[in-house]
């Protein structure tokens, strides 16, 4: 399923569900298609999991239908980090009034955009753990159908784990209670990391090895969100290696890659933040971070081409990962140098690179963080750990939120 190429997980990444559409089944590689007319016993089919083709196993249109939901569902969440964070702020006339409600501090919890991006990551959460249930009913002899079942399982395990970190990263029902509601149940967000943490485990004894890698890669980031950073170092010498990353691609239909749409120069429902760009000193802060004026005077972001993947993440979050891990004295090894192997991607004349000789202190890795992982919903993630300000007004300690609100209509 994984390839060691950029983008490996590309081939299944935004794939539609199209249980009724047979020009779509080239997507899943001609997975069983019900009738128009769809009974539960089609739905709840071994078929509707996936196959076997030549060797490999392949999605079914249950299993595509999750990815494509938590394309949907970080689409919309690693957008609106960056506006409660110090990457994204508002244009002067935007088309949609979530970004710079979110920017200002003042998301209304009956804004239609909060509703959507709320169900949007719960349609995530409850296919994948749907998907699970689906498959552990399923009672296969050949061992190919076997295949079949391991490889449903462990793609759904991958989401419902993905998708209650987002609901942790992301949302509260207030400020001074952190939890969630799922299935009208109330969820503190360590409860929710922990579900993250165990379905990631789960998946983890049937991935072949470059799933595996995935996976740790996932358990790292983990570690970093939740500030569990023996967790970080358990996992981050399993993680990806050169090139593999967990992408979600915008290619089906009208989809483009969220940054694009939102902040392209033709757009103006967000712009970036003039003191992300003030910070982009060297050629390849300007390189990782490329940005013009847009004709209203706001800063536009040239980085993602309009069908570009989402990205979750990849090696370059590791090596970053593993310099304050070092700097931390949990791993052995240069901090400066692992930040290197980042920086050269984006200047491989060296010239940007910094000393290896001076120690990195974790103020040098937040900054450090902020410019070579933006785009990727880590800045509020890092604001928040650190409990620093940044470069908002109100400063980040000093918001009235540090999480998207549950809609109120949740909250009844």
């Amino acid at each position: 399923m994984i390839k060691k190429t950029k983008h490996f997980f590309r081939i299944g990444a935004i794939l539609l569900i199209a249980l009724t559409f047979s020009s779509c089944n080239k997507w899943v590689n001609d997975p069983k298609s019900p009738d128009s007319t769809v009974d539960e016993s089609q739905l709840t089919s071994l078929e509707m999991l996936g196959r076997i083709d030549k060797g490999n196993y392949v999605t079914g249109p249950v299993i595509a239908g999750v990815w494509r939901a938590g394309a949907t569902a970080a689409s919309d969440l690693l957008v609106a980090s960056g506006a409660i964070a110090d990457e994204i702020t508002s244009t002067a006339v935007p088309n949609s009034p979530f970004y710079k409600e979110l920017d200002e501090d003042k998301l209304s919890p009956d804004n239609p955009s909060l509703f959507s991006s709320w169900s949007n990551v719960q349609n995530y959460r409850a296919r994948a753990e749907d998907a699970i249930r689906l498959a552990e009913q399923q009672n296969p002899a050949e061992a190919d159908k076997i295949k079949v079942k391991q490889g449903a399982l462990l793609n759904a395990r991958l989401h419902a784990g993905y998708a209650w970190m987002l609901l942790a990263d992301y949302f509260t029902v207030n400020e001074a209670n952190h939890t969630v509601y799922a299935d009208h149940v109330l969820v503190t967000h360590e409860q929710a990391y922990a579900k993250a943490q165990r379905y990631w485990e789960e998946a983890l004894p049937m991935a072949s090895e470059q799933e595996k890698r995935l996976l740790h890669a996932l358990l790292t980031k983990l570690g970093i969100h939740t500030q569990n950073y023996a967790l970080a170092a358990a996992h981050i010498n399993q993680s990806f290696t050169t090139l593999e990353n967990f992408a979600f691609l915008n290619t089906v239909g009208t989809v483009s890659n969220a940054f694009f749409s939102a902040m392209s120069i033709n757009s103006r429902d967000a712009a970036v933040d003039p003191t992300l760009v003030a910070v982009l000193k060297t050629t390849a802060d300007k390189v990782r971070n490329p940005v013009v004026k847009a004709p209203k005077g706001h800063w536009s972001l040239t980085y993602f081409k309009e069908r570009d993947p989402l990205l979750v993440t990849d090696f370059d979050e590791m090596q970053l990962i593993r310099a304050e891990l070092a700097v931390r004295g949990l791993i052995a090894g240069n901090a400066a140098a692992y930040v290197n192997t980042v920086i050269l991607k984006s200047d491989a004349t060296g010239q940007s690179n910094i000393q290896t000789q001076i120690p990195l202190t974790l103020t040098d890795i937040t900054a450090i963080r902020r410019i070579y992982l933006s785009w990727r919903g880590t800045r509020l993630i890092d604001l928040r750990r650190f409990n620093i300000d940044g470069d908002l007004t109100p400063g980040f300690t000093k918001r009235k939120y540090h999480w998207i609100g549950v809609p109120e209509i949740e909250t009844r």
